[in-house]
């Protein structure tokens, strides 16, 4: 596996995950970008994602109308900090053989992650959704 491959890769996401990066960077004044980053930290600090995790729309979500998933290439998701999101995955996903598994493993990580923010979201304002997602147990 190397890494100038999976920095130069595209990352797809659903629709229901591209729908939700739109609202949190419009309700957030950031990029989807952006978004997406804190989610794929949001999701690794979670642990060990299935291989079969899929996206679903939360009870009385209303979701933006996108046409297709949001794609990312992995230089424009992972800046110049792709090893350090590798060490990231790697301690939470142990051992991948393959660049396939690592990119599929960063997919669920991010879509989940956005879903995880989206679950806290609770109309406040992005301040309070950002501190929301801090557990007490992370200040210690």
């Amino acid at each position: 596996m190397t890494i100038a491959r999976l920095q130069n890769t595209t990352l797809t996401s659903s629709l229901i995950t591209h729908s939700r990066l739109k609202f949190m960077a419009n309700k957030l004044g950031v990029t989807e970008n952006i978004v997406s980053r804190l989610a794929l930290g949001v999701s690794l600090r979670e642990g060990p994602v299935s291989d079969n995790w899929k996206s679903s729309v939360l009870q009385a979500e209303e979701l933006y109308p996108v046409d297709s998933g949001k794609s990312l290439k992995g230089k424009t998701l992972f800046k110049n900090e792709l090893a350090m999101w590798m060490v990231l995955l790697s301690n939470v996903e142990g051992r991948m053989d393959s660049i396939d598994v690592a990119r599929s493993k960063f997919i669920l990580h991010w879509e989940r992650g956005v879903e995880l923010i989206a679950k806290q979201d609770n109309d406040e304002d992005w301040i309070h959704l950002i501190a929301s997602l801090c557990s007490p147990e992370d200040s210690q």
